[in-house]
Order: C-alpha cells, then structure tokens, then sequence
C-alpha cells in the first residue's frame, strides 16, 4: 500500500503494519489509521498518519526518560485494546520540538498505548499526578546518564 507523507515523501507500507486508533489522538480525534516508522539509528520514532500526509508525530518510549515510568491500564481500556498479555504492549509518547530544541519536550501525562498484536492503540490520560504534559527531553536524558553513571562507579 502507497501512503502519500509530506515528511517521508511516498512510502510503501504493509497494510498489517497500521495501527488503529477508534477514537483517534487528543485533538485529532479525526484521524483513525497510523503507522510507526522506529529507527535504530536514533531514540526518537514517527506517528504517521495514512489517511493525511501532513499528520505526523515525533514519539518516544517514555522508559528512555523515566525508567520508572508505568502505565496501569484499566480493565475496560485492557478489553477494549484486546490485551491478553502485558506484553503485547508498547507504550510511546508525543514529543514536541520547537525552534530551540533544547526546549523539547515529553507529554508523560497523555501516553500512546498500542497492542502490537491486535493493531488497536489509543492515548490515555494518566490522572495519578506523577508525569506532566512537558517534561524536557534534554534534562530527562542527561539525569538518567547522570544515574547510570553514579552506579556504575558504585
């Protein structure tokens, strides 16, 4: 299947490669159909929508800023995703990335959870007060190297 992008120009992808978001993403709750382009080269993903080539996200996993970061989903959303097993699960979040890309940040409240296996996904709202909606890249990444490397001199 050809998908028109205005990022990545024409791309050829699997149809079994989209991924399903029945009500859409916060603010864009028009668009149902994406695909996920990860590169091994760099930390940072794509969202791109197959329905307009101009709708693309840049996403993260929310583990390489938080290695604690959890999402506890709740029953209902489990059965409405089709979950049979945790891992099945991938969970990215939307980066915002302004002019000053030191200023980029990580939405930790909002996460993407997908099921790899059934191709359904949907953005939930974490309401436990533990993340914010902008939570700065850079600063995120530098204090987990910080914390590798006070333990790896221990």
């Amino acid at each position: 299947m050809k998908v028109e992008t205005t990022r990545f120009g024409t791309i050829e992808i699997d149809p079994e490669q989209i991924i399903e978001f029945p009500d859409g993403i916060l603010g864009f709750e028009e668009y149902h159909r994406y695909v996920i382009f990860e590169s091994s080269d760099h930390i940072f993903s794509f969202l791109q929508s197959v329905e307009v080539p101009w709708l693309s996200f840049v996403v993260i996993m929310p583990e390489l800023l938080r290695s604690d970061y959890y999402v506890d989903l709740e029953p209902q959303l489990v059965k409405e995703l089709g979950f049979e097993d945790p891992e099945e699960g991938k969970v990215f979040v939307i980066v915002t990335v302004p002019e000053d890309v030191t200023e980029m940040t990580a939405n930790l409240q909002a996460p993407i959870v997908i099921n790899r296996e059934t191709r359904l996904a949907k953005q939930v709202i974490l309401t436990d007060g533990m993340y914010k909606v902008r939570h700065n890249v850079l600063a995120e990444l530098q204090r987990n190297a910080f914390i590798a490397a006070k333990a790896a001199s221990k």
